[in-house]
């Protein structure tokens, strides 16, 4: 619904000024003619015409098949090979479903900004997450041994790599607490093993003889209490 000023004229969407006589009307919304733009390379659209809208953003349709050349063009899913009839990512130069992009190993469905490998499976190059560093069709890695560093049992599938070992997914854990550690998450090492954040904080580091908190990084030592700068 279009908004009103206190003198009950109707304002643009765009810019927020007093529309007038004339305006055209996209995404249930009034706005000036020139505020209706490109928000890449911010010519008006056409409201009568194609565009696209996502995450806030307007584009044509000329910007958008700079991104992507198919737009328009029937697609099909590179993962399932079915239609494609609404939205869809670009993952390996092709088109997929967005819960068919997934890791070829675990499962998991990949975002496609998200870092990744490019394996052949079966004939058809297909991605593989980080998580799931697995030598299979993947260049410029050299794993010689599937031993858990955890439990020291041999991996039979997918496996975290940290602190220059292989671990389960489930054995990648606190030292201290242990909690699982996402391997995207920060954590710290004590004598080889993970150690997360919370405990490092609470157990490992020192802390401001006045405030109480860890003390990152340098401190203040006096009469065997440390201090925060």
């Amino acid at each position: 619904m279009a908004e009103k000023s206190a003198k009950g004229e109707t304002l643009c969407a765009g810019c927020c000024k007093p529309i007038g006589m004339k305006w055209v009307v996209a995404l249930d919304q009034k706005w000036h003619r020139y505020c209706f733009c490109c928000d890449t390379c911010k010519m008006p659209i056409d409201s009568r015409k194609s565009f696209f809208f996502d995450k806030g953003l307007r584009t044509c349709v000329d910007c958008a098949k700079k991104e992507d050349p198919t737009i328009g063009e029937a697609k099909s899913c590179h993962g399932c090979g079915k239609d494609i009839d609404k939205a869809w990512v670009i993952g390996l130069g092709q088109t997929w479903h967005s819960d068919c992009f997934k890791c070829v190993e675990c499962g998991r469905v990949i975002d496609p900004k998200e870092k990744f490998f490019k394996v052949e499976e079966n004939g058809k190059t297909v991605p593989k997450c980080s998580d799931c560093k697995v030598t299979k069709g993947v260049a410029g890695l050299d794993v010689k041994e599937k031993i858990c560093a955890g439990c020291n049992k041999e991996i039979a599938s997918s496996w975290v790599v940290a602190l220059d070992k292989h671990w389960h997914n489930g054995c990648f854990k606190c030292s201290h607490c242990d909690r699982g550690i996402d391997s995207k998450e920060k954590f710290l090492s004590n004598l080889g093993k993970p150690i997360c954040m919370g405990c490092n904080n609470d157990h490992f580091r020192s802390k401001c003889s006045v405030c109480s908190k860890p003390i990152a990084g340098t401190s203040l030592v006096y009469k065997e209490s440390c201090f925060h700068h």
